[in-house]
């Protein structure tokens, strides 16, 4: 800039002094080109010049130093770009002269960029290679959903997953001539053909069951059952890692087991008592000299007097017909239908004590008749409310049950 200003200013003082000794048309002339001269010099000294705007693909995409640049920006294009004839898919530009500073200028570079992203056949594709052989290409955006897709596709909602490929799979970007690229349809089938693995850390919270334990008392009948402590199920937390291949479990590694909850046992108390009687009721009842009311062998106890829901009986199973005997001599002074006891028949023996037998299938006395210790007075059955065959047997005296067990050896 230092040499050019001493030049222009030695210039327009020869062209003044040629002036002065000009015809008029010279002077037009002269001052013409000292015009030209100052306007040269302005634009040296504010460091503007002349370029050209490049109008291409309809859109204004840079601003080069001259239709050369935009040549070797072409020759730039070409090594950027796979594929055969890159140039002659560049379109022709249009240029237009412009005045701008040196900075508005782009480089070679950026023009190149500039051809690239406004070329419809040029596209940025990325190439996938399997164990470094190439299988696919095609557009960047596409592949990488499909990528994405395929990668993804086995995760699970149990934990945090990771997925990678069984083979060794790199992807390589680029820019490509688009219709050397592969389909879409084509691209999918060798991506899905991938094999892949996930691995996750899986955390599941495991319900752990509480467990029941059962404390006997002799101071409650057989059949009570009261839970005195609740139990409560406990919680632990695992964590695992899982491997999977295609969606199916290969391995699985316990990393830790945490008891959040730990669990309540239950507590439930159970009755072993076979009557609560005393040892002076125990012998009262034994003196009575009762039978037992069915034949050896064919009964079992079902229920007790007293079991933890108000029973005022024993309840004695026993196949339906079986013989029930009069455990004592005695008048019979109710026999028939009784309401919920069904068939039923009540006999009153001579110290006054009565004895009841219910839910029989068939009656064998009537009211008033006299029995005898041992004589089959009704066969079992399940009449009223009864929820199978037995013999419900109660002893009452004053108008007042007892436990019937002492009275007939059960205790």
């Amino acid at each position: 800039m230092g040499d050019v200003i001493p030049l222009i200013i030695d210039c327009i003082k020869s062209a003044a002094s040629t002036i002065k000794n000009s015809s008029d048309r010279a002077k037009k002339g002269i001052f013409a080109l000292v015009a030209v001269v100052a306007i040269l010099a302005s634009l040296s000294f504010t460091g503007t010049r002349i370029a050209y705007k490049v109008d291409y693909s309809g859109s204004n995409i840079a601003t080069v130093s001259s239709k050369k640049q935009f040549n070797d920006a072409i020759e730039l294009v070409a090594q950027m770009v796979e594929g055969d004839d890159v140039a002659s898919t560049v379109e022709e530009p249009r240029f237009s002269a412009t005045v701008v500073l040196g900075d508005d200028i782009n480089n070679t570079q950026e023009v190149a960029n500039a051809i690239i992203d406004n070329t419809d056949e040029i596209v940025a594709a990325t190439v996938i290679k399997v164990d470094d052989s190439v299988v696919a290409r095609g557009e960047k955006e596409m592949v990488d959903t499909l990528i994405s897709t395929r990668l993804n596709s086995f995760n699970c909602n149990e934990g945090v997953c990771t997925s990678r490929f069984v083979r060794d799979v790199k992807y390589e970007d680029g820019y490509f001539i688009k219709s050397e690229l592969d389909t879409k349809a084509s691209i999918e089938g060798v991506v899905n053909s991938l094999g892949v693995v996930t691995e996750m850390r899986k955390t599941t919270d495991i319900i752990v069951p509480y467990k029941s334990t059962i404390e006997k008392t002799n101071e409650q009948i057989v059949g009570y059952s009261k839970v005195t402590v609740t139990g409560v199920s406990g919680v632990n937390r695992v964590t695992q890692d899982v491997v999977m291949v295609n969606g199916e479990v290969q391995s699985c590694v316990e990393i830790s087991n945490e008891v959040v909850v730990a669990p309540v046992n239950e507590v439930v108390v159970k009755g072993t008592a076979r009557t609560l009687a005393s040892a002076k009721q125990k012998q009262q009842a034994h003196s009575a000299g009762f039978a037992f009311p069915l034949p050896s062998g064919s009964w079992q106890v079902s229920a007790y007097y007293g079991d933890g829901r108000g029973h005022k009986a024993v309840d004695l199973r026993a196949k339906s017909g079986t013989s029930i005997f009069a455990v004592a001599d005695g008048t019979v002074i109710q026999s028939g239908w009784n309401g919920n006891y069904g068939y039923c028949v009540t006999i009153e023996h001579d110290d006054g004590t009565r004895t009841l037998y219910a839910h029989a299938r068939q009656l064998c006395c009537n009211v008033g008749e006299r029995v005898s210790q041992g004589e089959v007075i009704a066969l079992v059955g399940t009449t009223g409310q009864s929820t199978g065959n037995h013999l419900h047997f109660e002893v009452i005296i004053n108008g007042r049950n007892v436990d019937p067990a002492p009275y007939i050896n059960l205790d």
